[in-house]
């Protein structure tokens, strides 16, 4: 990852600045998205590390964002090849990609609603043995007492689709509830 472009603070890998708080809030499973003719799109589920040697596109991630540094920890955990290279022309084009190649997938969130043309024919894998998930956080104003904003966290952290316990892969970075501090 380019450093030039690094942010002086990530939401979920790094120390909060003074002021603000992070609360994690959510874990979603991550899904494969493929088209007919990619390898595993016949498959009920898959195991990242069976993902590899395949190319997973994913373009628009941004060199210092917490969602970079996920993507990089699952692909160092798994030997997997994410490609963000290209441009980033909206989900819609992802899609077409995805759908026209046997090559390409990309991952997308279990709770992340997409809705593509009938010819398209493509598949969400479930990935499991473990389950990657994207942990979610909410970052806010430590100072605001706001009642809304108890009730707002706990609204986020109700119950999660994420596999419990060693069923799932999270960044080592991530801790339940709060944020490990790291370097900037």
């Amino acid at each position: 990852m380019n450093s030039a472009r690094r942010l002086p603070w990530r939401a979920t890998s790094g120390r909060a600045p003074e002021g603000l708080a992070a609360t994690r809030v959510l874990d979603e499973p991550l899904e494969l998205l493929t088209g007919p003719g990619h390898a595993p799109a016949g498959a009920g589920a898959v195991a990242p590390a069976d993902l590899a040697g395949h190319r997973i596109w994913m373009p628009g991630i941004v060199d210092g964002t917490e969602w970079a540094a996920s993507y990089a920890a699952l692909a160092d955990a798994f030997g997997l090849t994410i490609d963000s290279v290209g441009p980033d022309f909206g989900i819609e084009a992802l899609l077409d990609a995805v759908t026209d190649s046997s090559a390409p997938a990309t991952f997308v969130g279990a709770q992340t609603r997409l809705v593509w043309p009938a010819g398209h024919d493509l598949r969400r894998i479930a990935l499991t043995g473990p389950t990657p998930v994207y942990p979610h956080c909410l970052v806010r104003d430590a100072a605001n007492a706001h009642p809304a904003l108890a009730a707002l966290r706990a609204h986020l952290a109700g119950p999660s689709p994420a596999p419990a316990g060693a069923g799932a892969w999270t960044p080592d970075w991530a801790v339940r509830g709060v944020f490990r501090p790291g370097p900037p």
